[in-house]
């Protein structure tokens, strides 16, 4: 503006702002989402990313070919960065099912919990923490409080192992989504300019 022309259409910036918005988005999710469980809102977020790029990214044209390789190649790493998010939790359900690794998770899960059962200065805490609770007007009982206490123990080791256990593996749909959406660009930018 103030009478300076643009150095290159608001349309380019915008697919630049997407996609460097996209990415930095998809780090900070993958980097804070990576600890412990995934959960859906891990895969909304993707969606949400995935949308934006969608709406505001468009295939470079009337380029140098080397950068047109960059931005498709920024294009995809950031497609697989949110695809990545959209699937790890699907596929957390799957190791959780399917996979011995899953079988080793809720037995650290079990296990936990049971030596939260069995811990002496524990059911003494049940115990007061049951006398606090009726004292707040909520009927509790030692073995309640700790039967509680046990299940939460048993859910978070055993979503933490198999929130590590699906980060491990992560790297393979990423790889393939980032793969096929180079690829893809590739091939109908190809057929944009022979048509």
């Amino acid at each position: 503006m103030n009478g300076r022309p643009w150095t290159e259409s608001p349309v380019r910036v915008i697919d630049r702002a997407a996609l460097l918005g996209g990415a930095l988005a998809a780090v900070v999710a993958l980097t804070f989402g990576g600890n412990g469980e995934w959960d859906w809102l891990a895969t909304c977020a993707g969606l949400a990313l995935l949308a934006v790029l969608t709406a505001f990214f468009r295939l470079p044209h009337g380029r140098s070919r080397g950068a047109v390789v960059e931005e498709v190649a920024a294009m995809a790493t950031v497609v697989a960065l949110a695809g990545t998010l959209v699937l790890a939790t699907p596929i957390q359900a799957a190791v959780a099912v399917w996979s011995t690794a899953g079988v080793q998770c809720r037995a650290a899960g079990a296990v936990a919990a049971a030596e939260v059962l069995d811990d002496p200065v524990r059911q003494r805490a049940a115990g007061t923490a049951a006398t606090r609770l009726t004292a707040e007007g909520v009927a509790s009982s030692p073995a309640s409080v700790l039967a509680g206490a046990a299940d939460e123990v048993e859910q978070r080791v055993s979503g933490d192992c198999l929130g590590d256990v699906t980060s491990r593996v992560l790297w393979v749909p990423a790889l393939l989504v980032g793969v096929t959406v180079f690829v893809a660009a590739g091939l109908r930018m190809r057929r944009t300019a022979t048509g």
